[in-house]
């Protein structure tokens, strides 16, 4: 055998049996301070620490948070007061982390011990403070009885002052954007009622600015999350008078298209035009077979039903262009049949 090769044998033996007694002489170590201990101070340490002295336990407990980049204190305190992470979200995404034999208590401790782990002073205080803080507001909130006979928007106002009672200036860094969004919910029902009667880019442009004032800070933030469809369907529905005045069928699609450009775009825009216009042509194509239907029933009147319906079939395919399209077409009669 090559000489090289055997030293290279050779030291890694010796490298994994000094590891091996190395391991040996820590556990042999660990017994021993056991054994050392009386039976009554060994039940003493059990009462104390029931999952143990801790050495080891929090260094797995923590481990499934370290994947993510630990926000320092400041930037933490912008991202809450811009809206950018929700804190109570945070907190539960945190919590789906435990392990699932977790006590609630348990799971509360883990984050806070992963805070002290991760974290330096003054910002490690901070954070856990904020941490902590929240942690008590939920305790306080289970043992609150609320008022059973109050409105949503008078229940609200009860929570919201719970809040403050328990959390002081932090119920707004935590809470702020939810209630702001409660808020815009409260605003936008009466906004609907009292614009009704405006053009329809005044009430569009009065609609974003009552948006922007009642999310103030966290207004980009939630803007950014908003699905466009959704806010697409606001806006039409804030244009719904004027577009339904619109009598002109390619007008009409003109102010459609215009809509739809500026929330998905040219492209998006141009398909879901196409996609009209094709469903637009396929219902005129039903309408003109049900007319030749009708004319065809009543000039046939004396054929066979087996007669009557291959023609028919033969017209389905002739006037929606498929066998499948004229097959799907009667499924969906059959459908509206059935449901009558």
């Amino acid at each position: 055998m090559d000489f090289k090769k055997i030293i290279i044998i050779v030291v890694i033996f010796l490298i994994f049996f000094l590891g091996l007694l190395y391991f040996l002489k820590q556990d042999s170590t660990a017994n021993q301070s056991k054994q050392s201990l009386s039976p009554e101070e060994q039940m003493t340490m059990e009462r104390i620490s029931p999952l143990g002295t801790g050495e080891g336990f929090w260094d797995e407990a923590i481990s499934p948070f370290r994947e993510d980049k630990t926000k320092p204190y400041l930037e933490l305190l912008d991202d809450l007061k811009t809206g950018k992470i929700n804190f109570v979200w945070e907190v539960w995404a945190l919590r789906r982390k435990c392990k699932a034999e977790y006590t609630p208590d348990q799971c509360n401790a883990t984050i806070l011990a992963y805070i002290d782990a991760e974290y330096e002073s003054p910002d490690k205080e901070k954070v856990k403070d904020l941490f902590i803080s929240y942690f008590r507001y939920e305790e306080e909130y289970r043992k609150w009885e609320q008022p059973t006979d109050l409105s949503f928007v008078e229940l609200y106002e009860k929570i919201k002052a719970k809040r403050r009672d328990v959390l002081n200036d932090k119920a707004d860094l935590i809470f702020g954007m939810e209630e702001s969004q409660v808020s815009f919910l409260e605003g936008t029902q009466n906004f609907i009622k009292q614009s009704a009667n405006l053009p329809a880019e005044q009430r569009v442009k009065q609609f974003e600015d009552l948006k922007k004032k009642t999310y103030g800070t966290y207004y980009d933030s939630l803007v950014s999350r908003e699905d466009k469809f959704d806010h697409y369907q606001v806006e039409m529905s804030l244009r719904d008078k004027e577009f339904n005045a619109i009598t002109d069928p390619k007008e009409k699609e003109k102010y459609l298209n215009r809509i739809e450009i500026k929330y998905f775009g040219k492209e998006r825009a141009g398909s879901l035009a196409e996609e009209r216009s094709k469903e637009s042509k396929f219902k005129e194509s039903i309408s003109k077979y049900e007319l030749k239907e009708k004319d065809f029933l009543r000039e046939n009147a004396n054929l066979s039903a087996a007669e009557k319906e291959k023609k028919l079939k033969e017209l389905r395919i002739q006037f929606l262009g498929s066998e499948e399209e004229a097959d799907a077409y009667i499924r969906r009669k059959n459908i509206e049949e059935a449901g009558k």
